[in-house]
């Protein structure tokens, strides 16, 4: 199964849920299958799962989304294990498993050798977790994870894309990042969420 083929597959089911998407090349997949001011990139290996479980903790009504890769997610355990602590029933993890870091060189994970990231979650305490390695059974798993509470972790096994990312996507900008990821929470909740800290009307007089 391929990571860009997965994603096409299952892009209706994600709506306008916010996303947090890994560096490298799950950036471009995910930009070409869903472009959107919702799609949130991180600068920082293994930080999803951390950003994630903030703004699920922030938002339990809503849906949020962390597409990561086996590099990044081997490097922040403790935000799998805070994640079985804390249960967020509204957090959908996954993450896809090439075995290598694709975006540096193709160096192999810890996943290439003997370490099985689907046990990792169940080990963290994560209520919902999959293994999967065909487009069915992802599609199926993604479906469950937006119909039932969570929290949810799909480790997907896929195939390395041979693309090189370096040169297939635009470096951006990380402050601009926020504030466009900003806005979109924004508008999708139909309220405001950042406040000047102070009243610019009252500094001036």
């Amino acid at each position: 199964m391929k990571r860009k083929e997965a994603l096409f597959a299952t892009r209706e089911l994600f709506g306008d849920t916010p996303c947090f998407v890994t560096v490298g090349l799950v950036w471009l997949d995910w930009g070409t299958a869903r472009p959107s001011d919702g799609n949130f990139h991180l600068k920082t290996l293994g930080s999803g799962s951390s950003l994630g479980l903030g703004l699920a903790l922030a938002m339990p009504h809503r849906k949020i989304a962390v597409l990561d890769g086996d590099g990044a997610v081997i490097m922040n355990v403790n935000g799998l294990v805070t994640v079985g602590r804390v249960q967020p029933r509204n957090l959908i993890h996954i993450v896809f498993d090439n075995k290598i870091y694709e975006s540096s060189g193709c160096i192999p994970t810890a996943s290439a050798y003997n370490l099985d990231i689907a046990e990792l979650g169940k080990a963290a305490g994560i209520k919902s977790v999959r293994k999967v390695s065909d487009l069915a059974a992802f599609s199926a798993a993604v479906k469950h994870a937006f119909d039932t509470d969570g929290p949810h972790f799909i480790v997907a096994t896929v195939e390395p894309s041979g693309e090189d990312a370096n040169t297939s996507y635009s470096r951006l900008n990380e402050v601009e990042g926020k504030f466009v990821f900003s806005r979109y929470l924004e508008k999708i909740e139909g309220r405001k969420l950042r406040e000047d800290p102070i009243d610019v009307r009252l500094s001036i007089r």
